[in-house]
């Protein structure tokens, strides 16, 4: 008995491996924020951003390196001196040579930047690219949110399609088993037995395409939600359970001001910062500097011999360094900067016009399949009573195939309009919940 329980607890222990349920809409929502695969990838690549400060920020404080040169001078000067210089005869010279073929040096060196306005400027510019990321990030959360709510109803939707299709398959073989006995009496034409039987073939074929469309669904969702093909999703929730919606007005919902926008906004930021940057590329920029360093000069490799001199050499001073003219180079980069400030702005205004038009249009889809919804029920649950008098009555010979398919053919529409504005009623709702911020 032991050993049964323990085979068991084994068994069950392997397959409830990557099994995710999900509840609702906002489980989905905060599964996929969490671990969307796009999303983490996004975090990551903030945090590798975030180095970026700290690189910009050496531009503006003090730099020390130390170095060391060995030359080989190959081919010396050589100048000539008037021997009368030296006491000698007038007229001639003697060929003087300066410095020695192998030459080894080392030394330190220390900059400090005191004005670098164009550098400071750099830094502002560096965090602004870094709350664009931020906001990059919020743009691409908003968009897998939405997606999420999209692919999470439609499979929710393609699984009642599943459920009422194999309903309408029930009915479909019970219809055919009626119709093989009536061929079988001659109480019927094999016309009309194949009639039925021809929409027995359809609501099966009509089955399998929706176990496909779930599917799809279900492996995309997988997706958007960071899992694996192997891993088990499992969504509890039925729509038709959910609680009803009601039609919202445009004055009782509040919009938060979406990342797109934002976004934007910090685009149009960073291309004044970058104007700014190359107005201050005129700016003079001063820094101090001291180099210590030490060289020896010898005839052959022997810098070991420290019984040879060594000579020292320090300096000390400023730099000030003021472009004059450069070829034209700050003046197109100052029209480029304008350019893109001018660009920014008109995408701005264009993004906060297309957001106005969206939100309206997502809160009218909503509205109009809240309206619907009931009147759609009702319809959807006529509709089904229907068809089961209608299948009594041609069982009962009262109705023909006919007549009957007139009231299935009915139902089947009633059925794939109620589903349909189920589905758009939830995802809108989602929508809109996401956008203000419930």
């Amino acid at each position: 008995m032991k050993r049964l329980i323990f085979i068991y607890l084994l068994i069950y222990s392997i397959t409830s491996q990557g099994q995710t349920v999900v509840a609702s809409v906002q489980e989905a929502l905060a599964l996929a924020r969490r671990n969307n695969p796009d999303l983490v990838n996004a975090r990551q690549n903030r945090l590798v951003q975030g180095q970026q400060p700290s690189a910009t920020r050496a531009a503006l404080l003090p730099q020390a390196r130390f170095f060391t040169n060995f030359d080989y001078n190959f081919s010396l000067p050589v100048q000539l001196i008037p021997l009368v210089l030296l006491g000698g005869p007038a007229g001639e010279y003697r060929s003087v040579q300066f410095g020695l073929p192998y030459v080894l040096s080392a030394g330190a060196e220390v900059t400090v930047p005191v004005v670098n306005r164009p550098a400071r400027a750099d830094l502002g510019i560096t965090e602004q690219n870094l709350r664009i990321t931020d906001h990059q990030n919020l743009v691409l959360q908003d968009e897998v949110s939405t997606q999420t709510a999209r692919v999470y109803h439609a499979t929710l939707l393609t699984s009642a399609a599943i459920r009422l299709t194999q309903r309408n398959l029930s009915a479909a073989d019970t219809l055919t088993q009626i119709a093989r006995d009536r061929l079988d009496k001659g109480l019927i034409e094999p016309l009309e037995y194949n009639r039925i039987r021809s929409v027995q073939l359809t609501t099966a074929d009509v089955l399998y395409q929706n176990q496909l469309a779930y599917i799809r669904n279900r492996n995309q969702l997988k997706l958007i939600l960071g899992l694996s093909l192997s891993d088990s999703l499992i969504l509890s929730e039925d729509l038709a359970n959910r609680p009803a919606s009601i039609p919202v007005p445009a004055t009782a919902l509040s919009f938060m001001e979406r990342p797109q926008l934002t976004l934007q906004q910090a685009r149009v930021e960073l291309s004044k910062l970058q104007l700014t940057r190359e107005k201050l590329q005129r700016w003079p920029t001063l820094s101090a500097y001291g180099r210590y360093t030490q060289q020896a000069q010898r005839n052959e490799i022997n810098f070991l011999n420290f019984s040879q001199p060594w000579y020292e050499i320090g300096v000390a001073g400023l730099q000030f360094n003021w472009p004059i003219y450069s070829g034209g180079l700050r003046t197109s980069n100052l029209t480029r900067a304008r350019l893109q400030l001018k660009a920014a702005e008109l995408a701005l205004d264009y993004e906060r016009n297309k957001q106005q038009t969206d939100n309206e249009d997502i809160r009218n889809s909503y509205n109009q399949a809240a309206r619907s919804l009931d009147l759609n029920r009702q319809n959807y649950e006529l509709s089904t009573q229907n068809v089961q008098i209608a299948l009594i009555k041609y069982r009962s010979g009262l109705f023909a195939y006919d007549q009957y398919l007139n009231v299935f053919n009915e139902a089947l529409t009633a059925q794939n309009r109620y589903l349909n504005n189920l589905s758009n009623v939830f995802i809108n709702q989602t929508i809109l919940q996401i956008r203000s911020g419930q």
